[in-house]
């Protein structure tokens, strides 16, 4: 008994049909997670996404940051500080250089350890009120230099990965509420790296001019991680010497 050669012309074609069908499935389900993107982008507001994410970094309870700041001088550049910290309800850890000279601070329950490098000893320094560290510098509480009192020139740069994470980026020139800042700078200049999926800050660079000297203007980059992970900072052993 012989089986019509028109039998397997029909299962081809069949077979050919559904792999059309399949390939034409699979490009659609490729091509609309990119759409969805580019649609989600494009409705995002930068004032909105902006607000959201300053909102949300004054909440977090820990992070882990890096911290370079400096400034030009008639364009010659000198570095303030470069340095390492991480964040914990408060408490702070930060370690670097800072003016050229190693630091290792810790600020715990109100309480500084300060190493000393030149005598190789641990200072302890009780500060005595809850909000000392809003006295102190801005290497450790780096989010103090987000603290705004109104926020202006706010623009979408675009879009810009930050470790591999895609960040919108928005410019914007605000007043500030830091009075370290305020009390000698003036014409400030954000550029902030928004992850807009989490609504947290991921990057953020600051200019401003002296107000005594236009010639002379400060800069500042930080770049935040580990953002709302466990973090553990307990005191160093003041009978050691740091690492």
């Amino acid at each position: 008994m012989s089986v019509s050669p028109g039998v397997g012309t029909i299962n081809r074609k069949r077979w050919t049909a559904l792999t059309i069908i399949v390939l034409l499935v699979l490009g659609a389900a490729l091509a609309y997670q990119p759409a969805k993107d580019y649609y989600v982008k494009s409705k995002l507001d930068p004032q909105v996404e902006l607000n959201n994410s300053i909102q949300k970094m004054a909440q977090v309870k820990s992070y882990r940051y890096i911290l370079k700041s400096g400034f030009t001088v008639e364009g010659r550049e000198e570095v303030i500080s470069e340095v390492e910290g991480e964040k914990e309800q408060g408490n702070t850890h930060l370690k670097g250089e800072m003016v050229h000279t190693p630091v290792d601070i810790y600020y715990i329950d109100r309480t500084i350890y300060n190493y000393d490098s030149f005598s190789k000893k641990w200072l302890v320094i009780d500060s005595g009120t809850a909000n000392s560290e809003e006295l102190l510098i801005s290497e450790l509480n780096p989010l103090s230099n987000f603290r705004f009192k109104n926020i202006s020139a706010v623009k979408k740069v675009g879009f810009e990965p930050v470790n591999g994470t895609e960040c919108l980026v928005v410019s914007c020139q605000p007043s500030v509420e830091s009075q370290l800042l305020e009390s000698l700078w003036k014409d400030f200049v954000y550029q902030i790296w928004i992850d807009y999926k989490q609504q947290v800050i991921r990057k953020a660079t600051l200019q401003a001019i002296n107000k005594q000297n236009p010639t002379t203007r400060l800069s500042i980059a930080v770049e935040f991680y580990d953002i709302g992970q466990p973090i553990e900072i307990e005191p160093p052993d003041i009978t050691k010497s740091a690492n």
